[in-house]
């Protein structure tokens, strides 16, 4: 596949998109493949991290302007997010999950007019029910709080595995890494010692290492293990990821972060949270969804299964 740039625009949309993918890591609602797709360059971005190894000049000075984008989306979302989850928690998560709702026809799309059968439905169901599952879990086993406190070797394989999944989120359209944090409750954790308090305690420091290791083991093994399941199995692979996104919204809801913010609620309080919430989820949806119809008005990327 031809990765070379052809001009200095190509290189500014790329670190546009890597600065989407840095966001949606801290952000939720924000996906940057999504927004890979959309941009055109999704295949190419594929294509570049799953033969890094293989063809790795090539590939590094393609990926290169993603992964400064990246750089600085990360950092930048996380001094915001923290901020506005410290004073509007359900607002927030309720605008940001607006925003990921809004993004679902890019899923739908690689699904629609596909024949409905028996497996398919199956495949969706189970996607459905998988976060909400781990949510529920999170709920039974976490006890009141999950907090970077008390580790133990356990909790850093924990933190390795998540940082791999995490990868995945960065992989394919629809998944957020942020939900995938609040589903298993560590969200608020994870964002909330991000900053100086990660280097207060070399524990704390030790679990953004172990998981960023994981999420860059999980990047380069996961990427060509998408690319041949995309090849072979498309269809069926976004019926499961149509069934995951559905049922992220509903895990979230029920999620140990969202479970803590209700515990703190007070009359008028709750109706007060509970209104504006909606109204932000709506919001940000029909943003979303505006930016997702125009982008594909204008010929948003089609994920190809051509072998190149």
């Amino acid at each position: 596949m031809e990765l070379k740039y052809e001009s200095f625009k190509q290189v500014l949309i790329n670190i546009f998109v890597g600065v989407f993918i840095g966001l949606s890591v801290i952000v939720p609602g924000i996906s940057g493949s999504t927004m890979a797709i959309t941009m055109k360059v999704y295949d190419k971005g594929m294509y570049a991290f799953s033969h890094m190894f293989k063809e790795f000049k090539k590939c590094f000075l393609y990926a290169l302007p993603v992964l400064v984008g990246i750089f600085f989306g990360f950092f930048s979302g996380v001094v915001a997010v923290k901020l506005l989850l410290e004073y509007f928690p359900f607002m927030t998560i309720c605008f940001f999950l607006g925003l990921m709702i809004g993004t679902y026809p890019v899923i739908f799309k690689e699904i629609k007019g596909q024949r409905v059968n028996a497996s398919r439905t199956a495949l969706s169901a189970v996607g459905f029910v998988l976060p909400i599952v781990f949510s529920a879990l999170s709920l039974v086993f976490s006890g009141d709080a999950n907090t970077l406190t008390d580790l133990n070797f356990g909790h850093y394989i924990f933190f390795f595995v998540l940082g791999a999944l995490i990868s995945i989120t960065q992989l394919m359209p629809g998944l957020s890494a942020t939900v995938l944090m609040m589903v298993f409750g560590y969200y608020k954790s994870l964002i909330g010692n991000l900053g100086r308090e990660m280097f207060s305690d070399f524990k704390i420091f030790l679990v953004y290492v172990v998981m960023g290791c994981g999420f860059l083991v999980g990047v380069f093994t996961f990427s060509k293990a998408v690319e041949a399941i995309l090849s072979k199995a498309r269809v069926g692979f976004f019926f499961v990821i149509a069934g995951i996104s559905l049922g992220s919204v509903v895990s979230v809801f029920m999620g140990k972060d969202c479970v803590d913010i209700y515990k703190g609620w007070e009359s008028p309080e709750l109706y007060i949270e509970l209104f504006l919430g909606i109204c932000l989820l709506l919001c940000a949806f029909a943003l979303s969804f505006m930016f997702t119809r125009i982008s594909d008005s204008h010929g948003a990327e089609k994920i190809s299964t051509e072998k190149n």
